[in-house]
């Protein structure tokens, strides 16, 4: 469904990206002149987790990535990928 379609590609990219994908149209660049890019990376994750129950882990992986997200929402901050412990961000660019 078409509204199916435009629901995940919003939830992928910045609002005039998914727009111009949902209709088909060609996704011209952009010029910013300040960018940022954000990565984290929980040190000794994998370590971590050997160690912790999965609930746990998830629990905590939960309320960490709730806390990151409530502030990029304050800050207007786009967040691009939440894989495990990792999460990037970027700004300047939605």
């Amino acid at each position: 469904r078409e509204s199916d379609k435009r629901e995940i590609l919003s939830k992928m990219y910045p609002p005039r990206v998914a727009e111009a994908l949902a209709q088909g149209r060609r996704v011209e660049p952009e010029h910013h002149d300040l960018v940022t890019i954000f990565f984290s990376d929980i040190v000794g994750f994998t370590d971590i987790s050997t160690r912790m129950k999965p609930e746990r882990m998830m629990e905590m992986l939960e309320r960490l990535y709730h806390a990151i997200d409530s502030l990029a929402l304050h800050f207007n901050v786009f967040k691009v990928e939440t894989i495990g412990d990792a999460y990037m961000a970027v700004t300047n660019l939605v």
